[in-house]
């Protein structure tokens, strides 16, 4: 078997990975598990060290330890390689270091180019690729000087932060300060783009690249939720390919070949304008959002597993999907919940594969203003085409009662998204 050193391998990934012929030693942080899992972290944590042929914890924060850990575990298991697939934010110094040892996957400047907005955003104007107006402003107080040179409404996002986090679309220059204090409560102080706003259906492209080749897994078509926040409301994986969607996988592997980038994963946002497709973004890893299990669902791959085979060399076997994988996510008005209904009749619905409401009376549900702050989802299983699993969506949706006292007042909501709501006076 073959030494791979991993950095935050979630537990879905270990026993994959083992099965592709890896042992694993896995490093993570306490507190980014904390973050992802909540109340469950020592647990995971605990099920990962279970799984994995190794294990150890340190700050990602305190960057002298962190590369120590991952030098230390090279050395200690004599591995081939070192991996991060998991959050940007801890993922780059996981490459600097792997490359100082030999032991890189793909470059540290690869990476980079995916995964920071403005990198990749400079490059693509450099090459010519998808060409999208943009400045930077070193911090957010900036950004009103640069207004001048662009039509309102425009698209105000952080250079790093991932997960929908601080993406803002600034229609008046007033609603700066709220939004910078949004930044400030991410503990964000660094640079920021301003892009124009781009119009049109919004996609994600799955790729796994072996040995430099590009292997496109599928095109996924994202439900945005109401702005200014771009959080999504669902996706949609495995509707028959168009001229529209092969040129949005085109420029997907276009950017991946501009970027060098070698082995592993990539998750790149695109927006088919007017003018044709339009990059947004990208991450050197799989896509988040649950987009793996609606993979599967649709087309019966495994990409989880698959991109342990595509480190060990082999090509991708995904076929055509032959029906729809649908996740909706759930959206509520905000505060303290009071009630809750129809939970239990959506999940026994035949067509629902997973439904997840993690909030139990008293709990708060909080504005949903990025991925991490959403109420739930469904995961349905597949679906004949992507009108019939939208339907299905708002089905649940529909099912599903929820009661919430907001600043004195109880709000009643019959589904979740676009549904009727419910106001009456109350003792919050």
């Amino acid at each position: 078997m073959t030494n791979l050193v991993m950095v935050m391998p979630y537990q879905a990934y270990i026993r994959k990975a083992q099965a592709e012929g890896f042992r694993i030693h896995a490093i993570w942080d306490p507190a980014e598990a904390e973050r992802l899992f909540g109340a469950q972290a020592d647990q995971y944590l605990r099920d990962v060290e279970a799984l994995a042929d190794g294990f150890r914890v340190v700050d990602f924060t305190d960057h002298a330890a962190y590369a120590d850990a991952i030098r230390a575990a090279v050395e200690d298991t004599d591995a081939d390689h070192v991996w991060h697939v998991g959050s940007e934010e801890s993922m780059m110094l996981a490459y600097e270091v792997a490359d100082e040892l030999g032991k890189a996957v793909n470059s540290p400047l690869s990476v980079a180019l995916l995964n920071d907005k403005l990198a990749m955003r400079t490059l693509l104007r450099d090459k010519g690729i998808s060409s999208v107006r943009f400045a930077i402003a070193e911090h957010w107080t900036d950004v009103a000087g640069l207004l001048a040179d662009f039509t309102l409404p425009v698209v105000v996002k952080p250079t790093t932060l991932s997960a929908s986090r601080g993406i803002y679309l600034l229609t008046d220059p007033a609603d700066l300060p709220a939004w910078g204090e949004t930044l400030e409560a991410y503990e964000y102080d660094g640079p920021v783009l301003v892009e124009e706003y781009l119009r049109g259906p919004e996609f994600s492209v799955e790729t796994l690249t072996v040995r430099g080749e590009h292997h496109v897994i599928g095109v996924t078509r994202k439900l945005l939720g109401p702005l200014p926040h771009f959080v999504e409301r669902g996706h949609l994986f495995g509707a028959p390919a168009t001229a529209e969607t092969s040129g949005v996988a085109a420029l997907a592997v276009e950017l991946l070949d501009a970027v060098g980038y070698q082995c592993g994963p990539a998750h790149t946002e695109i927006i088919l304008t007017a003018d044709g497709p339009r990059i947004v973004e990208s991450q050197a890893r799989l896509g988040g959002d649950k987009i793996p299990d609606i993979i599967q669902i649709a087309q019966g791959f495994d990409i989880k597993q698959a991109m342990f085979g595509a480190l060990a060399g082999r090509a991708p076997g995904a076929g055509q999907a032959d029906s729809v994988g649908h996740i909706a996510y759930l959206s509520f008005a905000s505060g303290v919940l009071r009630s809750v209904s129809g939970v239990d009749e959506a999940r026994a619905l035949d067509f629902v594969h997973t439904l997840n409401f993690p909030f139990s009376v008293g709990d708060v549900l909080p504005e949903t203003v990025s991925s991490k702050t959403r109420h739930g989802f469904v995961i349905l299983r597949g679906s004949d085409d992507a009108a019939q699993a939208m339907a299905r969506a708002d089905r649940v949706r529909d099912l599903i009662e929820v009661e919430v006292a907001v600043s004195g007042w109880r709000v009643g909501r019959q589904g979740s998204c676009g549904a009727r709501l419910r106001i009456t006076r109350s003792r919050a």
